[in-house]
């Protein structure tokens, strides 16, 4: 249970969600965790991997390498279907902890590699010390659709996406969504992340984590391009002392982003597009994306953060919070030549309103 005092209030506030289509006939229906595992690690392309309905206490690990492959709950609820770490969060990341083992890389639940076009839905994966999703960038992870799941107490990231070293910036490669041509060395690309819940029930409490118990966000994305985060909600994602990274957390040669229609509720920092403790590791952090229509109730720290980048618009953003006393609401820094934040709705509580540079357009925002 939750010690947000509205948090029964804000889940009850979430909209129904449009139900994906029913899985094919020849779908490989798993009941154990050990057939869970089984059945994602040994996938073939073209396979739908349907999970009944349960409370699966998940030993270690599964990693994906196969293309064309959906891993949906049985039913249309992901409260059905929880895939549960068993840590509470209060042992350090690389605990060789007996309720879950990393088999190898980092602490994930469900890992994925070389693996286009595929699809998780309806489905809760809790209580993880360090990463829920984890896909690695640079490896053919394109085309991902992450779509009604939640990620509850995930200890670092729900979602983690790892850039590639390097990081295509130039050239595009052609793409066919049905084919089963491999991309090696592609940046994660033309990705969707819609209609999930990313929650924690208390303040993060471990501190031994290198960042003295701060690192935590809903998701943390790097080297994205062309991808939707849209209509997912946010609660209580909290560090110890109040330093989490964004419950959106996106950077590192970042392109072409929308973020859109999504809640959150009690987030330390809202939407964070670039990094501003690590503007050295790449050329550019955020270009070309679009902020829109977001809703973010309270947080300590920034409510919007754009660092070290290009052209990025903020725009029809509603933002209040009665605990930000030390940041500004929405900053916009290290923009290289302009950006746009315009037709926000903010309600201050004694803190500023804005931080940004000369070369940033600040129009038509009501702040009351």
């Amino acid at each position: 249970m939750s010690d947000l005092k509205d948090y029964q209030e804000i889940k009850d506030s979430i909209k129904s969600v449009p139900p994906l289509p029913a899985f094919p006939s020849d779908s490989v229906r798993v009941d154990s965790a050990e057939g869970i595992i089984q059945a994602i690690t040994e996938a073939k392309s073209h396979t739908t991997i349907v999970i009944a309905k349960g409370h699966y206490q998940m030993p270690c690990d599964s990693l994906l390498t196969a293309s064309h492959v959906t891993i949906r709950g049985e039913t249309d609820n992901p409260d059905d279907v929880v895939l549960d770490g068993g840590v509470d969060g209060t042992k350090p990341f690389d605990d060789d902890s007996p309720q879950f083992k990393k088999t190898g890389g980092q602490s994930g639940m469900l890992k994925i590699l070389r693996a286009s076009n595929v699809t998780i839905a309806n489905l809760t994966i809790a209580n993880c010390p360090k990463y829920g999703l984890v896909y690695v960038g640079g490896g053919n992870v394109c085309y991902l659709k992450v779509y009604h799941c939640t990620f509850r107490n995930i200890w670092a990231r729900g979602i983690k996406g790892h850039g590639s070293n390097p990081i295509e910036t130039e050239s595009e490669h052609p793409m066919d969504t049905m084919s089963d041509q491999e991309f090696y060395g592609v940046a994660p690309k033309y990705g969707e992340i819609r209609h999930c819940l990313f929650e924690a029930d208390k303040v993060k409490t471990n501190d031994q984590d290198g960042f003295e118990g701060d690192y935590i966000a809903g998701m943390d994305l790097m080297g994205t391009k062309h991808f939707t985060i849209a209509d997912n909600t946010f609660i209580g994602i909290r560090g110890k002392n109040g330093g989490a990274r964004g419950a959106m957390f996106i950077w590192q040669l970042t392109e072409n982003v929308t973020v859109e229609n999504n809640h959150i509720y009690h987030c330390d920092k809202g939407i964070a597009l670039g990094n501003p403790s690590s503007r050295d590791k790449r050329s550019y952090h955020v270009r070309n994306s679009l902020v829109r229509n977001n809703t973010i109730i309270g947080g300590s720290n920034k409510a919007i953060e754009i660092d070290h980048g290009n052209n990025v618009d903020i725009v029809q953003n509603t933002i209040e919070s009665t605990v930000r006393k030390n940041f500004v609401t929405i900053q916009v820094n290290h923009i290289t030549e302009s950006s746009r934040v315009t037709d926000n709705t903010i309600r201050l509580h004694g803190e500023q309103a804005f931080g940004c540079d000369d070369c940033v357009s600040v129009e038509n925002n009501d702040v009351t």
